[in-house]
C-alpha cells in the first residue's frame, strides 16, 4: 500500500519538492520554505529555445557526500564532528573532491547543494553571516542568516534571492550586494521546486531577470513582479484569490488558480515550455478521488493522470513522472514506461535527487540498509555509487548534438 510522500510540514510544499528526512534529521536542517527557467537541466526544452533532450548530448552531473567507511551516516549520531567529502561527478567520474573544514563554504546538508550550469554552488550560515560558494571556493558572504531560494548566472555576475531566517522577508543581491529587499513577503518558487529549474525562484524572461512574490495574509494578499530589480504590483490578481503558483512568461504574469477549466486542484505548478506551459498538481477526481497528474500544454482541458493520491511530480514536454513511498519505505515511481520501485526501503533525501529529462526519469536514492551504497537510475539502468554516503542532487548539461 502506498503512503503519501509528504510529512505534516509539507502542505505548502506539496508537489514542488519536499524531502523525506532521516530518522535522525540533520541538526539545524530546514525544509526550503515553499518547499522550476533559465537553465534546461530539469526539462528537455525551455522558452528560450535551449536544446531539447531529443537533439542534445547529455552529461549527467551529481553531487554526493562521502563519510569514513566506519561511520553510519543514516543514524547520524555524530553530525558535525565527523569529517566528510563533498564530491562532484560527471558521467559517474569524480571531477571535484572537497574536504570539510571549519572555514569551508559548504555543509553536508543536501538542501544546500545546487547544480547550475555544470558547477556546484553551495551555501552555509556561520554565526550571523551567509556564505555562498562555487566548486568549493567562497564567492562572497553577506550579513544575516538567510536561505537561498534563487540563483542566476549573468556573465561574471551571480544573482541570488534569499529568504530571511525565520521565513519573513527576502533579499535580492548581485555578487552579495543588496539590490532589493522586503521585510515581509514570500517569493514563488525555490531551489527545491522542480518546476522552476535549477535556478529556483530567479529566472529570465527574454532579456529580463525576474521573480514573483506575494505578501499579506490569506484572503487579502498582494502579488508582485520584480523585473530587473523594479517592483510592479499585479493588480489584475484579486486580493482574495487563492494562487497556487505564479510565473512571468513571455512578458505576461500567469497565475495558477485552484480551478483550471473544469479541473479542481489542491496544489499545482506551472511548467514553462517553448510554446506555452503545462500544469501539474493534485486534482480532485470523480467521487472525491485525488489524482496526481498533468494538464499538458497541448490541451489544458484534458487531464492525464499519473497515479492516485499525493505524489512528488516531475515533468518534461515529453512525460510526467510521480514519486511516492510505500508503507514499508520502498520508493516507487510512475511514468509512461510503467514505472518501478527500489529494491527495498530507501531514502530520497531531496527533491533535487530526481529530474525529468525527455521521456526518462533520472533518480538517486539510498537504501536504508547502511551497508548498501547509493544508487542512480539513468538511461533505464540502475548503477551503484561505490561510497559510504549519499547523493545530494542530480543535474544534466545539454549540448547540441553534432550534425552531419
Amino acid at each position: 500500500m502506498r503512503t503519501p510522500f509528504f510529512l505534516p510540514w509539507i502542505p505548502v510544499l506539496l508537489l514542488l519538492g519536499g524531502c523525506v528526512l532521516l530518522e535522525e534529521p540533520f541538526p539545524g536542517r530546514r525544509t526550503r520554505l515553499e518547499c522550476h527557467r533559465e537553465n534546461p537541466a530539469r526539462a528537455g526544452t525551455d522558452s528560450a529555445g535551449h536544446a531539447s533532450a531529443a537533439t542534445a548530448d547529455t552529461t549527467l552531473l551529481f553531487s554526493a557526500v562521502r563519510f569514513p567507511e566506519d561511520y553510519d551516516w543514516q543514524r547520524d549520531t555524530a553530525y558535525g564532528t565527523v569529517p566528510y567529502e563533498l564530491l562532484l561527478y560527471r558521467d559517474f567520474q569524480p571531477v571535484l573532491s572537497l574536504r570539510s573544514g571549519a572555514g569551508c563554504c559548504f555543509t553536508p546538508d543536501p538542501d544546500r547543494h545546487h547544480l547550475l550550469s555544470g558547477h556546484l554552488y553551495t551555501e552555509r550560515t556561520l554565526s550571523a553571516q551567509t556564505l555562498v560558494g562555487r566548486d568549493g571556493e567562497e564567492l562572497f558572504r553577506f550579513a544575516g542568516r538567510e536561505l537561498l531560494v534563487g540563483l542566476l548566472e549573468d556573465g561574471e555576475d551571480l544573482y541570488t534571492l534569499s529568504r530571511k531566517d525565520g521565513g519573513l522577508g527576502f533579499s535580492f543581491r548581485c555578487n552579495g550586494r543588496l539590490l532589493f529587499e522586503r521585510e515581509e513577503g514570500s517569493p514563488y518558487g525555490s531551489l527545491s521546486d522542480p518546476s522552476y529549474g535549477p535556478g529556483g525562484a530567479l529566472y529570465r524572461d527574454r532579456e529580463h531577470i525576474v521573480f514573483c512574490y506575494h505578501s499579506g495574509k490569506a484572503g487579502s494578499q498582494a502579488h508582485y513582479l520584480v523585473r530587473d530589480g523594479e517592483e510592479i504590483r499585479l493588480g489584475q490578481i484579486r486580493p482574495d484569490a487563492r494562487i497556487l503558483d505564479l510565473k512571468y512568461l513571455r512578458e505576461a504574469a500567469i497565475p495558477l488558480h485552484g480551478v483550471v477549466f473544469t479541473h479542481s486542484l489542491s496544489e499545482g505548478r506551472i511548467w514553462p515550455e517553448s510554446s506555452g506551459y503545462s500544469v501539474t498538481g493534485l486534482f480532485s477526481g470523480p467521487e472525491g478521488r485525488l489524482v496526481s497528474g498533468c494538464l499538458p500544454s497541448r490541451s489544458l482541458s484534458t487531464l492525464e493522470p499519473v497515479c492516485e493520491g499525493e505524489a512528488l511530480l516531475y515533468h518534461s514536454p515529453q512525460a510526467t513522472f510521480a514519486l511516492t513511498e510505500e508503507e514499508d519505505g520502498t520508493l516507487r515511481w510512475y511514468g509512461p514506461d510503467g514505472g518501478g520501485r527500489s529494491e527495498g526501503p530507501a531514502r530520497f533525501l531531496s527533491a533535487d535527487c530526481a529530474l525529468a529529462l525527455g521521456a526518462q526519469l533520472i533518480l538517486a536514492y539510498s537504501p536504508r540498509d547502511s551497508g548498501e551504497p547509493p544508487r542512480i537510475r539513468f538511461g533505464g539502468q540502475v548503477r551503484e555509487i561505490g561510497m559510504n554516503g549519499y547523493v545530494s542532487g542530480v543535474g544534466v548539461v545539454l549540448s547540441p548534438a553534432p550534425t552531419g
